[in-house]
């Protein structure tokens, strides 16, 4: 069984400055969860998760931009 090679909208999508802010985001909210956990602090767990969909919503752009395939705008219009 072979890896299948990633489309060209994938490898694209990868070199996005907007990908940048998204994984700081995202690793700025599991961070500051994993650290209001550990130290008992609900505030700081429950504020940071403030952060993840701010993550989402880069990586979503990001997706839509460079047409991967489940984001990509579709070909069938209403009329």
């Amino acid at each position: 069984m072979g890896l299948s090679r990633s489309p060209p909208e994938i490898r694209s999508a990868f070199r996005s400055h907007l990908l940048v802010p998204a994984f700081i985001a995202l690793f700025v909210g599991i961070g500051g969860i994993a650290f209001g956990l550990t130290h008992d602090d609900i505030v700081t767990a429950l504020g940071v998760l403030l952060f993840l969909p701010s993550a989402v919503l880069l990586f979503g752009i990001v997706a839509k931009r460079h047409g991967v395939k489940p984001f990509a705008p579709s070909s069938n219009r209403a009329n």
